[in-house]
């Protein structure tokens, strides 16, 4: 359970921003784009899911994992996280319709389980992260 949290925190907080897009129609659905982005870990992709107050970050993360250090972390990464399922197992949207919060539960690679909560809000009409977990943000 700790190296499924473990790694969770790491991708989400450092390498992986979740976010949800403008094509997405439901939190539930960003929330699966989001989460198929972070394991195969399209950070360009996951930029398009969130907040404008959060690209500088994302950003940031790509430009670390474009250095040779960050490429050989990634290497490392993605062999661990290959064996990672997700399931959305909950969506909440608020009365007003502009946040929602959907449960993911997350199998990590050595079939420990785990459930995330994913913040979302809207902007300018869309679905999109809001925060990033345990980053301070």
């Amino acid at each position: 359970m700790k190296l499924l949290k473990s790694l969770v925190l790491v991708v989400a907080a450092g390498l992986i921003m979740t976010a949800c897009g403008g094509n997405a129609s439901k939190p539930s659905d960003v929330a699966k784009k989001v989460m198929e982005a972070t394991l195969q870990f399209d950070f360009k992709e996951v930029k398009k899911y969130v907040v404008k107050d959060l690209i500088p970050t994302v950003e940031e993360s790509i430009a670390q994992t474009e250095t040779e250090e960050g490429k050989q972390m990634l290497a490392m990464y993605k062999s661990i996280m290959e064996n990672v399922t997700f399931e959305v197992v909950g969506e909440e949207i608020a009365e007003d319709g502009n946040s929602a919060v959907v449960t993911v539960k997350v199998k990590g690679p050595a079939g420990e389980e785990d459930e995330q909560a994913i913040n979302l809000v809207k902007e300018d009409g869309a679905w999109k992260i809001d925060k990033l977990p345990n980053a301070g943000k």
